[in-house]
Formats: structure tokens, sequence, C-alpha cells
């Protein structure tokens, strides 16, 4: 998929689109005027005058109204990341590690980018407390864990962001966005009084962010779209290929090796701004709750099809440590679900063409992110 991707996209034309995109969408025309200020931390701004301006409003309304935010920002800055605009199809957001690089979607308003840019930024403090950006690393139970960890705990910083903002300024604006988007995790947290002062939001972070994180997996169709793309989907590319040499290289690149256990997952991720993990008093959590540990019946059958190939190619023992993790059902419920729900806007359009081919697997994963 990818080489052909690679074969036919015009990568030039894309990024001169992304990049006329990204200044439109925060220029005057559509966004007003921002203040001629300077971010209140030292972070690195990519884009013309318009698009760091519009950044550096977003940056420094964490960064006025949010302890936690601001600490996040500042990780992130000091590792290196610079912040920009760059337009993303069903997605407000993205952070590359590989690139030094966090981007929000210009497309999107401003209320809800400011949790995006929270929620980025904790991936970037993720990467800097050396949690892997490379799939496959750790054995499938250790995967499983540690990429659903990841992305609940980004999910509870920028909760947790959004309202001490909310408390700092004395308004639902930020914390609306993100309910919009995330009630799951919303419905959660123990929303204190607008009149709380932010110490009182940042002194009960811990308890926000643990009812944040453990409301993520109130989304099972998140779930579903995270365990297909992280863990599905490579398994699934055992088999394909018929030259030994490229088969080894295969599976040297996705070594599925070394384990911990769900505590160690939980102490790695899940660190408040205090530098303690706020599960530390139920670190057995993720062993206890089926949405988090369990692993969907195909994703365990392309687990035992990966793992007899990577026998057969390489002599290597087969990874067990999925064998006696729980069942979760099947995996692709909530896939066909958006796939049939973008079948039926479809056929509501063009009643007559029944010949319409149906939406493809990445379209309807699209449709599943978008209230990421």
């Amino acid at each position: 998929m990818g080489k052909l991707r690679d074969a036919f996209e015009n990568k030039e034309t894309e990024q001169e689109e992304t990049s006329f995109l990204g200044k439109l969408f925060s220029s005057p025309l559509i966004r007003g005027f921002y203040k001629e200020e300077k971010p209140v931390i030292d972070v690195k701004l990519d884009g013309n005058k318009n698009e760091q301006l519009r950044m550096t409003a977003l940056i420094n309304e964490i960064a006025n109204n949010s302890p936690s935010g601001r600490k996040i920002l500042e990780d992130a800055a000091k590792a290196g990341y610079s912040f920009g605009f760059a337009t993303q199809p069903g997605s407000y957001g993205f952070c590359s590690e590989e690139d030094k690089i966090i981007r929000l979607n210009p497309m999107k308003k401003d209320a809800k980018l400011i949790a995006t840019l929270a929620y980025e930024s904790r991936h970037a403090q993720q990467h800097l407390r050396g949690i892997p950006t490379e799939f496959c690393t750790f054995d499938v139970a250790t995967e499983l864990k540690l990429r659903r960890a990841t992305e609940a705990d980004a999910q509870a910083a920028a909760a947790q962001v959004a309202l001490e903002i909310r408390a700092a300024t004395q308004s639902d604006k930020v914390w609306r966005a993100f309910e919009q988007s995330d009630p799951d995790i919303t419905r959660s947290v123990d929303k204190p009084s607008v009149f709380k002062p932010v110490s009182y939001v940042v002194e009960n972070s811990e308890k926000t962010m643990q009812a944040a994180f453990t409301g993520w997996f109130n989304n099972w169709r998140i779930i579903d779209a995270y365990e297909q793309g992280y863990l599905y989907g490579h398994l699934m590319q055992a088999g394909r290929y018929s030259d030994p040499a490229e088969a080894k290289k295969f599976f040297e690149e996705k070594p599925f090796s070394g384990h911990k256990t769900s505590a160690e997952v939980l102490q790695m991720v899940c660190v408040s701004d205090k530098g303690t993990c706020y599960f530390a008093d139920d670190l057995d959590i993720m062993d206890r709750n089926t949405r988090m540990c369990g692993l969907c019946k195909e994703t365990r059958t392309a687990a035992d099809m990966f793992f007899r190939e990577r026998e057969k190619v390489t002599g290597q023992k087969p990874d067990t440590s999925y064998q006696d993790l729980p069942n979760r059902g099947g995996l692709f419920k909530a896939l066909e679900m958006a796939m049939q729900g973008m079948m039926d806007v479809k056929a509501s359009k063009s009643p007559t063409d029944k010949k319409a081919p149906p939406p493809s697997l990445a379209a309807a994963l699209r449709r599943l992110h978008q209230g990421r």
C-alpha cells in the first residue's frame, strides 16, 4: 500500500496544497486578527506570520492558564519539537518523533485545537520519557496495552489541561469543545465548579487523569480502530514475502520481543506533572478490565498465523504472551458500522446507483477518528 501510494503521490504538489490551506485557514480572512505577541515559552514556530501568530495564541492560552499544560509544552519544546499547521483530512493534528514536529489542522476551530495541542505535545513528552514509537517492539500483550495506554494518557492530559483553562478563565469554551469530540472521557471526569481555583484543579490532577484515562476505554470504536492500526495490520503482513531474505528482514523489523507487565506499562506512561504515576494506587487495573487488556478474535488469529510463519522462516519460537488475554469480541464490528454508515449516506444521495463500490477500510478508519 505504501509503495503504491508513493508511486502515484506528487509530494511537492501535496506540500504546496497543505501550505496554501494552512495559510488560508489561519489568515485574517478566515480567523480574524491575532494579537501581535511572542510565545511565553521558548518554542520554535513554523509557517508564515499569520500561522505563527495563531499558534502563539494557542500556546499562550495553555501556558498562561494551565500549569500542567505549560509543563507539557516546555518539555516538547526542550526536546526540539517545532509547532505549526498542516491539513489532515479526518484528524485534528499529529506528532512526529522522527521529524520532531507537532502539527495542527488549520481548518479546525481554535477551541478544539487547544486541547489537541496539549494532546499531541503529551505524545512528544511520552517520547522524551523513552516510550518507543516503533510498533511491534514488545511482545503482543505488551504492545496491546502500551499503545492503548499512550493514547488514553494523551487524552487524559488534554482533559486536565482543558479543566485548568476552564478554572483560570471561568469559561467553558475549551472544555465544551473537548466534550463534543470526546464525550466518553468528559462523562467520566468529576468536573468541579467553574469558580474553583486553578490550584484546586491541579491538586486533583491525578484523580482527574485517572478517570479520563479510564473513560477513553468506553469508546469501543476507537479501541477497535487502534487495535486494527497498531497491531492487527502489522500481524497480517506475515506471509506476503516469497523471497526468504525479504521475509527474514521483515520479521527482524518486527521483533515482538520483550515484556512489560501492566503495572510497568502504567508506571512508564501515566506520569503526572508531579513526576508520580497517577495509577500508583491501582496498578493492576489493566489486568482487570477487559476493554483495557482484551484481544479481539481476528487479532488473535492473525498473531497465531504471524508467529507460525516467523518460526518457519527464522526458527524463532512463537510469542505466547497474548494467549491468556481475555477475548473482547470481533474486531471489525465498529469498522463495519462505519462503512455501512458511509454507504447509507451515499445511497441516500444517489439511490439509483446500486453498483457503487464499498468505501475503503482507510476511509472507515478516518471516519472513526473524526472525534479524536
